[in-house]
């Protein structure tokens, strides 16, 4: 059976009672209404709310009254405003005050909870005030910073005891990971208490226990830590984790559903390198969320037992919100004013398209590149030179008075990146032809190079580690057999003896310097080439290149080293085609702190396959912060204020506002709602409760994100 009916209520009065608002002292150790007591004599004036690390801040005001002197109450300011004022009618400095407001069922409800702070007194010819603010029990917060962390022994870092200690509350040093591993946090039985904690950031092992911290490991392990829930509630940390993601959309598409999770892929966002010792918990906390465009607030309210209580809760800014945008109400142009159909008595708002940065290129290090190297002679090698009339030139104790040709002699050797000259022993002659990289560096799109001829002195450290997981040192070895290119990447022939002292790598290009008291008594080491074999430990260094012949043919050095590319990760995100500028404004954010690239080139020493072994790839944590950065600031903020004509809790820090109901007025920033876009709206980032002048009021402070762009680099 179908059928329909009209539901046309009558208008709503022009006019309704105000809520009854009420100050009251409060005392915890009391049960039930007894933690209250009514300060009749002392009105609130307003409350106001902001994001981020703001505690609530209530004003209140004396009513001086001396029209009835039996009354007891209070009616000039030097009963109030000392220090050593006292009484049922004067609230102290520190004392705990709650405001409550009556609901329309009967009930209350709690607006604030906070200790008094700030009395004020203000007196004229002809009147005096006293005034007091009060700040949120968040403020309790501020009371102790972030010192110290607790650490895991390194003995154990998958389930020893964590301790206490003294160092720095640094978070992922110099891009090094310091957390513990995945999975093994403290309590970790219990999904809603569970946190990470701080490992050593130099421990070298394999497999590698240390793990980054992520936005959401970092937000448990500061309220686990820092907080101790007397004056704040933790929120359950469950869902942080998923929360506190960057979410892009999948592999060619160009608009995002945040709200649809089969339409974008969630990555975890990194912190970068960040020191928040000294910092009060709640600042540290919301500058790494407010970076990656994340929100926090503190909600007070009752619990079961009529308490009040405050709680920290985050909530993203983005259409990914759980939550369903609010609305506000008009009546349309003409109409009969009619009060449940408004709740806006006045509004300023501002769309500014200035601050927008719709396309992030995130920079970091140079690529690096583990690779072995055939050297070239960085001298002329001349016959004669092995004489021992001439050799007596080469010595060390010499050098100091030898010019710079005598000085390289027989001791530079050079892989000549950057062509300044090298002895090419094929056609005997010295040449200025560049070491030829393109097999490590291949060119990019259009056959155009991806690398400059230039300098690249190499490192003592290399990406390859030993069996107990250390890096190994740079190794330079010789060969008598070797019958490729030099200087050239190595082919991977030939046999090598290990050279293990006696040389040091040139600071200034990539190369060696033999540091042999006499290059012609170089001690390499046992030789295990093929014969003939050296006739003892030592390399004849000038002989075997002056005047080569039998045992003492020419020989060849090979370094394995590690050198920078020329290119940083591909971490750039253009404009998506949700941004409501034509134009492309892009953001170069320095991350060169953090996120790497590291591989080992194919026919390397420690690489003999025919591919490049990566080591460690930040691409996509490089991205996931871009993307975030992206979403965070790609939208013209929307900001300004509404007032609403009473006193309304149904709107909080955090919401989103949608539109305008009665005047089709959409507050969305986005474009492409017809291609999937989920619509971007102003979230409410303070809210003031306005109890002065014979009325009560809402007023909303409007912003869809932080007004604050990221710099460029």
């Amino acid at each position: 059976m179908a059928g329909s009916f009209d539901f046309d209520p009558y208008a709503a009065p022009l006019a309704s009672p105000a809520a009854d608002v009420g100050v009251y002292r409060y005392d915890p150790s009391q049960a039930g209404d007894l933690r209250y007591t009514l300060v009749p004599n002392v009105c609130c004036q307003s409350i106001q709310q902001r994001e981020g690390p703001e505690p609530p801040v209530a004003s209140f005001r004396y009513l001086l009254d001396d029209s009835d002197p039996s009354s007891g109450l209070p009616s000039q300011f030097e009963q109030l405003w000392p220090l050593a004022a006292d009484g049922p009618y004067v609230l102290r400095n520190d004392e705990r005050v709650v405001v409550l407001a009556g609901t329309p069922w009967g009930g209350v409800r709690v607006l604030f909870d906070g200790f008094v702070q700030v009395p004020s007194v203000a007196l004229t010819p002809g009147s005096q005030e006293v005034s007091l603010l009060a700040v949120g029990v968040a403020i309790r917060a501020w009371d102790n910073p972030i010192g110290g962390r607790l650490e895991r022994n390194a003995d154990d870092p998958y389930g020893g005891d964590v301790v206490p200690v003294d160092l720095p509350t640094r978070f992922n040093p110099d891009g090094r990971p310091n957390c513990t591993p995945d999975g093994q946090g403290v309590s970790q039985a219990d999904p809603s208490k569970r946190y990470p904690a701080f490992i050593d950031p130099n421990l070298s092992r394999n497999p590698d226990p240390r793990a980054f911290w992520t936005l959401g490991k970092f937000a448990r392990y500061i309220l686990a830590v820092h907080n101790d829930g007397r004056y704040i509630k933790n929120p359950d940390f469950t869902p942080i984790d998923a929360m506190l993601q960057a979410r892009s959309p999948l592999a060619g598409a160009g608009f995002l559903d945040p709200a649809d999770s089969g339409e974008y892929a969630s990555n975890d966002v990194s912190i970068r390198d960040f020191d928040a010792t000294n910092m009060p918990w709640p600042e540290a906390l919301a500058l790494q969320l407010g970076y990656a465009g994340f929100g926090m607030r503190f909600v007070t309210s009752q619990d079961g037992e009529g308490a009040p209580r405050t709680e920290l809760e985050f909530y993203r800014k983005d259409a990914g919100r759980q939550t369903a945008p609010l609305d506000l109400e008009l009546p349309t142009r003409g109409a009969d004013l009619d009060p449940a159909r408004c709740n806006v008595a006045s509004l300023h708002l501002t769309r500014d398209a200035r601050s927008i940065v719709n396309a992030i290129s995130v920079e970091t290090p140079p690529r690096r590149v583990e690779v072995s190297v055939v050297l070239a002679a960085g001298f002329t090698p001349a016959a004669g030179d092995e004489s021992a009339g001439s050799r007596v030139r080469f010595l060390r104790a010499n050098l100091s008075t030898a010019d710079g040709d005598a000085r390289r002699k027989y001791r530079v050797y050079v892989a000549d990146e950057a062509g300044d000259g090298h002895w090419d022993n094929r056609s005997g002659a010295w040449t200025t032809s560049a070491l030829d990289l393109s097999a490590i560096f291949p060119p990019g799109d259009g056959k155009r190079p991806s690398y400059a001829r230039r300098l690249r002195p190499g490192s003592m450290t290399l990406l390859s580690r030993d069996s107990a997981g250390r890096p190994l040192r740079a190794q330079l070895a010789l060969s008598r057999d070797y019958n490729g290119l030099a200087p050239a990447l190595w082919d991977g022939s030939g046999t090598w003896q290990p050279i293990t002292s006696s040389w040091d790598l040139l600071e200034d290009r990539l190369g060696i310097l033999v540091t042999a008291e006499d290059p012609e008594s170089w001690p390499i080491g046992e030789y295990t080439g093929p014969s003939p074999q050296e006739a003892s430990r030592t390399l004849r260094g000038v002989t075997s290149q002056a005047n080569p012949s039998p045992p003492n043919t020419r020989f060849f050095l090979r370094l394995t080293t590690v050198i920078d590319d020329d290119l940083m990760l591909p971490a750039v995100l253009g404009p998506r085609p949700a941004s409501p500028t034509t134009f492309t404004l892009r953001r170069r954010i320095d991350a060169r702190d953090h996120f790497r690239m590291e591989t080992i080139a194919a026919r390397s020493l420690y690489n003999p396959g025919s591919t490049a072994v990566v080591v460690r790839d930040d691409t996509e944590l490089a991205l996931a912060h871009a993307r975030q950065l992206q979403a965070a600031h790609e939208f013209p903020p929307l900001t300004g204020s509404v007032t609403v004509p009473s006193l309304v809790t149904a709107f909080r820090v955090g919401d989103r506002i949608a539109r305008i109901n009665g005047r089709d007025i959409s507050f969305q920033t986005s474009i492409g709602a017809g291609q999937g876009e989920s619509p971007a709206y102003p979230v409410v980032v303070g809210l003031t409760w306005d109890f002065t002048g014979q009325r009560q009021a809402t007023v909303l402070g409007l912003a869809d994100r932080p007004s604050q762009a990221p710099q460029s680099a």
